[in-house]
């Protein structure tokens, strides 16, 4: 990450891209993946660091980057960037975001508060 001022605005550089980090695969280390998320989670709209799981084949959010105000300006700043989008599912019962495993009632997904 660069991190510059002038004048009027901070100016920060986040690099798009980022080197796989598997131990269980030599070649890993010398091919890139995505370093960034957009993320849509009910109301609350983040680019947030994509953290690399190769070794488990996977990908995991991490921790948010950037806050929009409106999924608008999320969806054009990640088109600018060619950053994807993950959108969470949203609980039936109390309409938050669920991050992470849920169950699905007769109303519809239903995070782990609303089940217990």
């Amino acid at each position: 990450m660069i991190i510059a001022a002038n004048k009027t605005h901070l100016i920060v550089k986040i690099p798009l891209w980022q080197y796989k980090n598997n131990p269980y695969d030599e070649e890993a280390g010398k091919k890139l993946t995505h370093n960034l998320i957009g993320i849509i989670a009910g109301d609350e709209y983040t680019i947030s660091r994509l953290n690399d799981l190769s070794y488990k084949d996977s990908q995991q959010e991490g921790m948010p980057i950037i806050h929009f105000d409106n999924r608008e300006e999320l969806i054009d700043a990640c088109k600018i960037g060619g950053i994807n989008i993950w959108e969470h599912p949203l609980c039936a019962t109390c309409q938050k975001a669920i991050r992470g495993s849920f169950t699905i009632n007769k109303k519809g997904n239903q995070c782990f508060d609303c089940e217990n």
